[in-house]
């Protein structure tokens, strides 16, 4: 695929996306590069997240089983009651 736009490169992710196939199928199928349409993939969907980044303020209810917190590189941590503790573990 020589150079695209980011119009196109978003209309064939949503082309992979609604086909149900992996990448390497799809990209076999519309013979693109797989490193190319994976750069693009995460490019976009990247995009699509970035309003979403950073922390947001939550409150517990008064009764609770806990809060879960799920950092970027997979550690959860589960079962927080204590917002204070919430507050020590994203000072790390």
């Amino acid at each position: 695929m020589k150079r695209t736009s980011l119009a196109q490169m978003e209309a064939t992710i949503a082309s992979f996306k609604s086909s149900g196939l992996t990448q390497r199928e799809f990209c076999e199928q519309q013979q693109l590069k797989l490193p190319t349409f994976s750069y693009w993939y995460r490019k976009v969907s990247t995009g699509s997240q970035s309003s979403f980044l950073g922390f947001t303020e939550v409150s517990a209810p008064a009764v609770s089983s806990g809060l879960e917190v799920v950092f970027p590189n997979g550690v959860i941590v589960r079962g927080i009651r204590d917002l204070s503790l919430l507050a020590q573990l994203t000072k790390w």
